[in-house]
């Protein structure tokens, strides 16, 4: 048997076990083995297609961090901090840990630490690299910290306990992390919000921060420019005491900046009860928002999300997204839908009616978050996703919604997706010969196939 054989042998089995089991997933796995086993093949090894499917496989099997991973950590690069409805390494330890990686083409990927995985992070000479079952794969990098982790409040909070940076250029602001759907279980049976301990409390309040805290963080970090955009989410209160809060946040943070909106500002709220109140928050500066509704199927919405169903109601739910859409404009308003909660039928038909309404319906691939009540389950395979993802695509542009938003908008799957396919056709348009079939990226993006 030859080595380059051996090798592949070693790696496709070590993923085959290491990654969920589903006809998806095979491919996945086999298609990462053929990638990584053939040094003969260096020149195109390691092109963008590929780059995306070795994140997929970080994102699934997790990473295992080498001693020598951790340096640097809460220094020189981002520690993670409390994103509190989506941190996959609650609970794991007590460590510093990195937040995000950088892959090669501009990729990035949260860092999920599985200390079973066949991936490894280690640090060479000064140099990270992230390496499979000691083949030693490409260089990659951790983020650096902003400066303004290192700063405090005028009242002396440390910044990084009320904001963190996350997605490249976003500052991520989470209110609380109570629900008041928790009241006789009926939190959204996939939110892992409420297992959460915030970092810093203040006394006898819903809320984490003041509107005057926010302010300042976000002030620090547009001044430094490693901020573009900022979002703020949380759970809901009684009497909506959130929607008050999030005005005030708006008007303050605007105030700070001399702005007259919050720079890419942007909402995740429940669907206000008082569809006034969307007036109100297009008044305080927020220039887009999410009401995510999450699960289309009406059944399914009412099994899963038995709070918001009691509190607001689906109907009441897409009253109100149509009505946002005429405060907001096209465009400016969104509602997550969970990908692999419910049949692909269904998703797809919530897809087409948000997107026919003007709402962008994003599509946020579910992963069971520890915390949640359905931790322990199994997300469906790579494939069913990525067809779902390329579905999505085709649907937006169908619609005329522009694709090459949605590609600089953050590091989600949907996003690299979008700027694979963009990126492909334009070298076709510039090379009208290049076989354009043969490409991963339009292997990935365009037919949304994994089996070949």
């Amino acid at each position: 048997m030859g080595i380059k054989q051996r090798i592949s042998d070693r790696v496709a089995s070590q993923l085959k076990g290491a990654l969920p089991l589903g006809a998806g997933d095979k491919a996945l796995n086999g298609l990462i083995g053929k990638l990584i086993a053939n040094p003969d093949r260096t020149e195109n090894l390691f092109g963008e297609g590929e780059i995306f499917l070795i994140k997929a496989a970080l994102y699934l099997t997790g990473v295992k961090l080498d001693e020598s991973a951790y340096d640097g950590i809460g220094t020189v690069f981002k520690e993670l901090v409390g994103v509190y409805q989506f941190d996959l390494n609650l609970g794991k330890t007590t460590r510093a840990l990195p937040s995000e990686l950088a892959l090669p083409h501009g990729f990035h990927v949260p860092v999920v630490v599985n200390d079973e995985s066949p991936f490894v992070l280690e640090r060479k000479k000064g140099i990270l690299y992230l390496t499979v079952n000691e083949l030693r794969l490409f260089a990659v990098e951790f983020e650096k910290r902003p400066d303004f982790y290192g700063k405090k409040t005028t009242d002396g909070v440390e910044m990084w306990k009320l904001a963190q940076h996350r997605l490249g250029d976003e500052l991520m602001v989470t209110y609380n992390t109570y629900c008041h759907t928790l009241k006789g279980g009926n939190q959204c049976r996939f939110c892992s919000l409420s297992p959460h301990e915030p970092i810093h409390r203040r006394k006898n309040s819903f809320f984490i921060q003041t509107p005057e805290q926010i302010a300042e963080v976000a002030e620090a970090a547009y001044k430094e420019g490693v901020v573009k955009r900022l979002e703020i989410t949380g759970g809901i209160l009684p009497n909506r005491e959130e929607i008050d809060f999030i005005c005030e946040v708006g008007n303050a943070i605007k105030k700070r900046l001399g702005t007259e909106t919050v720079p890419g500002g942007h909402v995740l709220v429940a669907a206000p009860n008082d569809l006034s109140r969307i007036d109100d928050l297009k008044a305080a500066g927020w220039e887009y928002i999410f009401f995510n509704l999450e699960i289309w199927d009406e059944n399914l919405f009412k099994g899963l999300c038995p709070g918001k169903q009691a509190l607001i109601g689906r109907d009441h739910w897409l009253k109100a997204l149509d009505y946002a859409v005429t405060v907001f404009g096209k465009g400016n308003v969104r509602s997550i839908l969970i990908a692999g909660l419910e049949p692909l039928k269904s998703y797809l038909e919530g897809l087409e009616y948000l997107t026919a309404h003007g709402v962008y319906a994003d599509p946020s691939p579910w992963m069971p978050m520890r915390g949640s009540l359905m931790e322990g389950h199994n997300t469906p395979s790579a494939q069913w996703h990525i067809t779902l993802l390329v579905k999505t695509l085709d649907l937006w542009e169908q619609h005329g919604w522009d694709l090459a938003s949605v590609a600089k908008d953050g590091w989600l799957s949907f996003n690299d997706l979008a700027s694979l396919r963009i990126k492909v056709r334009e070298r076709k348009k510039q090379e009208p010969d290049y076989p354009i079939e043969d490409d991963l990226r339009y292997k990935l993006a365009v037919l949304g196939k994994l089996d070949f």
